[in-house]
């Protein structure tokens, strides 16, 4: 086993609505659950880590989440080498008209039932390991077809984010 590494945090469900957590206040409670070097990205619920592994970085962010906030807070934990492998991944092309978007599983199989699902015009999909990779066109993240899938079938069980959120997680490790 190697050393601490460097781990993303993205949670599922802050600021859209649900609880708020404010940059500063995610900084010090992932400070606080004895994770290293923190760095909070934008103001929606991503940050970026030390700690013994992705698995171990998540349950203590969900644990400290959930004393904070009286709730659980679903947390997916990734490496940021295999964060950057998703998003070289990404198949689509990216352009003015569409918004790029990885969706995350947070419980197995989820991605490949949704990869089966069928897009709605202008939109594509793709299959990869654990995350679909998804265009819409713009103006349409909640109104597609996809998307309203994505609601009904996948809701609590995948968290999404913008490609170029993800890029600037990256940038932060």
């Amino acid at each position: 086993m190697g050393g601490p590494e460097r781990v993303a945090l993205l949670l599922r469900g802050v600021n859209v609505g649900g609880v708020t957590v404010r940059s500063a206040d995610l900084r010090e409670l992932l400070v606080d659950a004895g994770l290293g070097d923190v760095v909070t990205v934008l103001a929606s619920g991503n940050a970026v880590v030390t700690a013994p592994s992705a698995a171990a970085a998540a349950a203590a962010a969900e644990a400290a989440l959930e004393a904070r906030y009286g709730r659980r807070i679903r947390v997916l934990g990734i490496g940021i080498r295999e964060l950057e492998r998703v998003v070289d991944a990404y198949p689509h092309g990216e352009d003015d008209d569409r918004t790029p978007y990885v969706v995350f599983e947070l419980e197995p199989g989820v991605a490949a039932g949704l990869a089966t699902l069928e897009p709605g015009e202008g939109e594509a999909i793709a299959a990869g390991d654990g995350v679909v990779h998804w265009a819409n066109p713009k103006g349409t993240t909640l109104t597609s077809p996809f998307a309203k899938a994505l609601e009904r079938t996948a809701k609590n069980r995948v968290t999404t984010r913008n490609l170029r959120t993800l890029r600037k997680v990256l940038a932060a490790a």
